[in-house]
């Protein structure tokens, strides 16, 4: 970090920059006796503080180029005090006006001139430390936020695999049936004819199709995907409630969906699919943890807004509001589940909510359709 801070000085008179020079020499000085100059410095240097700013020059006067270092992104948050002659009410407003923090006027009293100097340079450290404490703080949201996207992934592997387990759990069983009846006619010597034999190979063909679809049908849900485009939110839950059918069956969840949807939806439906998954998954956990009898979801779907509401009862008063953040829990878990969904609706311009009703939760997503 530098030790001195730096000072721009513009004036087309080498004397008045001679006298400021003397006055500032604590500063790190640099001095400019025309505009272009004192533009094209302003633009290349990338530590200059405060810019001292004469009116009256040839060419290009103060005001106009106060405007073009105010019109650009590398020197719009430099402080700009003007330093004239030019004493009228009228020439001080313009000079507040076109951007700058201060003005002073010709013959100035050297005192006032380093106290107001002193004044606007402390107050650029000040937003130089804010700026810089800010992006560190980003900086480290950054990593925190990556931090939860591994933890995410690694959830939703171990979400995967358990929804794989469930939906191979039922074919497995009749291929295991298929191999048991046919290894049993062998060993008895009962005659397997070939009629017979054929239904049982065309049976485990079809048995091993449907676990390869079913393994095409997770690879596709659950591979990133960068494309928006206009989707059925009705469509995309119903994917969903296919991959999960064999879990929530074998937990006795029942899911009931109603859909008045008039209108597609412009988003990610990837993305989407997986803050809903993370909904549904939170519900079963709920369900699992209380010994709910009788759980219960229902969807509705209406144009670009849906509810999942359950019967799990509902959510701590104390931790309703605070139920998106990334180490809050309804469950005794990271918490991470809802956290994602809330980025990810976010994201695809959403809004989700959560509030407690009678018997649980429910959850609202609403997609936010900008009229230009």
């Amino acid at each position: 970090m530098q030790d001195k801070q730096t000072i721009l000085i513009v004036d087309d008179i080498k004397e008045n920059i001679d006298i400021l020079v003397e006055l500032l020499n604590r500063y790190d000085l640099i001095t400019a006796i025309d505009a272009k100059v004192a533009i094209d410095t302003a633009m290349e240097e990338k530590n200059i503080d405060l810019i001292l700013l004469d009116i009256m020059m040839p060419n290009m006067n103060g005001f106009e180029v106060c405007k073009v270092l105010k019109k650009s992104p590398k020197t719009e948050h430099i402080p700009i005090i003007f330093l004239s002659a030019k004493d009228s009410n009228e020439d001080i407003k313009k000079g507040f006006e076109t951007g700058g923090v201060d003005y002073i006027t010709k013959p100035f009293n050297p005192d006032e001139l380093i106290s107001r100097v002193n004044t606007h340079l402390k107050l650029r450290a000040y937003e130089k430390n804010l700026e810089s404490r800010v992006q560190e703080e980003i900086q480290k949201n950054k990593i925190k936020e990556q931090m939860i996207y591994q933890q995410s992934k690694q959830a939703a592997l171990g979400e995967l695999l358990m929804h794989i387990a469930h939906q191979w759990k039922q074919p497995l069983t009749s291929l295991s049936s298929i191999n048991v009846l046919n290894k049993a006619k062998i060993n008895l010597g009962v005659e397997i004819n070939k009629e017979d034999m054929l239904k049982a190979i065309t049976k485990t063909e079809d048995i091993i199709m449907f676990m390869s679809e079913t393994i095409d049908t997770f690879k596709n849900f659950y591979e990133p995907s960068l494309e928006n485009k206009e989707f059925s939110i009705t469509d995309s839950i119903i994917d969903i409630l296919t991959i999960i059918e064999g879990t929530f069956y074998y937990d006795n969840i029942k899911i009931y969906i109603t859909s008045n949807e008039e209108k597609l939806t412009f988003g990610n439906v990837n993305e989407f699919s997986q803050a809903i998954l993370s909904i549904l998954n939170n519900s079963r956990d709920i369900f699992k943890i209380r010994n709910i009898i009788e759980p219960e979801i229902h969807i509705a779907i209406k144009n670009q807004k849906v509810t999942i509401e359950d019967n799990g009862g509902g959510i701590k008063k104390e931790l309703l509001d605070d139920v998106f953040l990334p180490n809050i829990t309804t469950k005794g878990s990271s918490g991470i589940g809802l956290y994602i969904s809330k980025i990810l609706i976010e994201k695809n311009n959403g809004v989700i909510t959560v509030e407690n009703t009678k018997k649980g939760v429910m959850f609202t997503i609403e997609f936010i359709t900008w009229i230009n």
